[in-house]
């Protein structure tokens, strides 16, 4: 009886619908197989159900999987060289370094293509990489500030030091196809630099997880980078110290005889 039912019910919904309830049921039927159960004639019905298969299968991939995943606010940082003078960069002429009117006396960088750059007093250069974002494109932008402005005018240098650049965190973006409830969940945020969201303003159908390197593990870091130099340092003053006690120590040879003073 209850197959007789759901069978009178499958015939008073539309062609379309019919279609989709009977592949929920049984997804790997082929448009004959599907015009038999749907008991339609395959030749006069079997191009229209066919197209409505392939309306339900995109339908259910987007039920059952993410669309896409991207990546975008690809952000990283670099310390000025000490030879860098942030004067200079907006003094020259046609500088491409404007001074801005943020309190920190930021300066910036920006370029249509690859992002921007900001320059802090404390010397601390924040990288930031319009998609697709890769080293190469990292590189090109600390060039295009740098190196082809002449405040970097050693080759070898820049080199150096732009491959000291460090990744600081990006926006990963899964997209439902679905508008989502906006909720934010900050609970890793101090321990592991994450942040999720959905539903936001910039992305309403999409589950955005902002991650970062943590703040107090790159000061930590810092610190540490700090306290090896000095270390360093200080070995090397031991050592220098170390060998000229050891001079000290060693007994030296006599000093040839004067003869003239022999009587």
């Amino acid at each position: 009886m209850s197959g007789k039912r759901e069978h009178s019910h499958i015939h008073d919904l539309s062609l379309r619908q019919q279609a989709f309830k009977i592949l929920e049921k049984y997804h790997d039927l082929k448009p004959k197989e599907l015009c038999k159960v749907m008991e339609l004639d395959y030749q006069a019905h079997g191009e229209t159900v066919r197209q409505y298969r392939k309306q339900w299968k995109r339908e259910y991939k987007n039920r059952q999987a993410l669309k896409c995943l991207s990546f975008h606010n690809t952000r990283g940082w670099i310390y000025a060289l000490k030879m860098l003078d942030r004067a200079a960069a907006v003094e020259m002429k046609g500088s491409v370094w404007l001074q801005t009117r943020a309190k920190n006396k930021m300066l910036l960088f920006r370029d249509r293509e690859l992002g921007r750059l900001e320059w802090h007093l404390s010397g601390r250069i924040n990288v930031w990489i319009k998609k697709p974002a890769t080293w190469a494109r990292v590189k090109q932008l600390l060039a295009k500030g740098f190196s082809w402005t002449g405040l970097i005018g050693d080759i070898q240098i820049f080199e150096l030091w732009a491959a000291s650049a460090r990744f600081k965190g990006s926006h990963l973006v899964y997209d439902t196809g679905e508008r989502l409830p906006y909720a934010k969940i900050e609970y890793l945020k101090e321990a592991l630099g994450a942040v999720v969201k959905t539903g936001d303003v910039t992305h309403p159908t999409c589950i955005e997880i902002e991650f970062h390197y943590p703040d107090y593990a790159e000061k930590n870091e810092r610190i540490l980078e700090q306290v090896s130099k000095s270390l360093e340092l200080n070995s090397k003053q031991i050592q220098q110290f170390s060998d000229f006690l050891q001079d000290l120590s060693q007994p030296k040879a006599p000093k040839a005889q004067d003869k003239s003073m022999i009587v």
